[in-house]
């Protein structure tokens, strides 16, 4: 029995359909991909931002307690 003719129509829109979404779910992979290694970068960035300010504070805090220390009139 040979295809009819409105069959054969469906099943070229369905592949056409197909090909367009195959494509388009290739983009959405590409852009997440990106995101993803962008994401990895700003933590990168937010970690090393994080220990410098830790360093930062470390370096202001004196190496002993204010209020240990004698005013200066004594």
């Amino acid at each position: 029995m040979p295809p009819q003719p409105d069959l054969d129509a469906r099943l070229i829109e369905l592949e056409i359909h197909i090909a367009h979404l195959q494509r388009v779910i290739d983009q959405l992979n590409q852009v997440v991909t990106e995101q993803a290694l962008r994401q990895d970068r700003l933590q990168i960035t937010v970690t090393q931002l994080q220990e410098k300010i830790k360093h930062m504070k470390a370096d202001k805090e004196p190496a002993s307690d204010p209020l240990d220390e004698k005013p200066p009139h004594y």
